[in-house]
């Protein structure tokens, strides 16, 4: 297994695929990025890779977590939840409580709703603060993007995760949104579009791994083990 990301038609280290995608991940840092986490792992998987997806050093921290089986935020963060630049959106309780209502889709369309009005309100208190974000110094992540759904809701969420994608790289921020399927699910094929490149994780005995798809490259990496 390659120690690194390295696409599978390279030939090697400096190969011309190699140099491209050194080049193209800097271009997200300075741009802006929206990462779809796709793949069937256990959530300490998904939580573990979301404190590599956040960062270390000086970051603002958004973390939404929905689903309602989802670890804690401690768990996805790598600094302390309530640290002055970190912000903790939990909607667990409010979808376990409408499982039980019979207008299970619409309630979830509402919370939806309240959940981008909650993250677009967090991101502009934060640009106010710092007077703006320096490039890739805004962190976002989503634990489920399946909870959103609404069932077969494919348009709504559609259009709630391309307003949230277009706020994010407006700010020049970086954000992850995990969908906790495998990555031959429709759902997958689906949303990929929204985002600059797909994630798949994958969990064998003792060892995570990740490989990434990329579409403006037309590359997919090799397996790499998760640091």
């Amino acid at each position: 297994m390659s120690s690194r990301l390295e696409f599978r038609s390279g030939s090697g280290e400096g190969s011309t695929q190699d140099v491209q995608f050194t080049e193209w991940l800097a271009g997200l840092k300075t741009s802006g990025s929206n990462l779809l986490v796709t793949g069937d792992v256990p959530k300490e998987t998904s939580a573990a890779f979301s404190r590599t997806l956040f960062g270390q050093g000086r970051r603002t921290r958004v973390l939404a977590l929905t689903n309602p089986t989802a670890l804690g935020a401690d768990s996805h963060l790598p600094v302390e939840p309530n640290s002055p630049d970190t912000r903790v959106i939990d909607r667990r309780t409010e979808y376990r409580a409408t499982k039980s209502d019979e207008k299970t889709d619409s309630v979830q369309n509402v919370s939806r709703e309240t959940l981008r009005s909650e993250l677009i309100s967090v991101i502009s208190q934060y640009d106010d603060q710092n007077d703006g974000f320096s490039p890739a110094e805004l962190r976002l992540g989503i634990d489920s993007v399946e909870v959103l759904s609404g069932g077969d809701d494919i348009v709504s969420l559609s259009q709630f995760l391309r307003g949230l994608t277009a706020i994010v790289r407006g700010v020049h921020g970086m954000a992850h949104y995990h969908l906790r399927v495998a990555d031959d699910d429709p759902l997958v094929e689906e949303l990929s579009p929204l985002f600059d490149a797909r994630i798949e994780l994958r969990k064998r005995p003792g060892l995570a791994e990740q490989r990434w798809h990329v579409p403006d490259l037309g590359e997919t990496t090799h397996w790499v083990e998760l640091s």
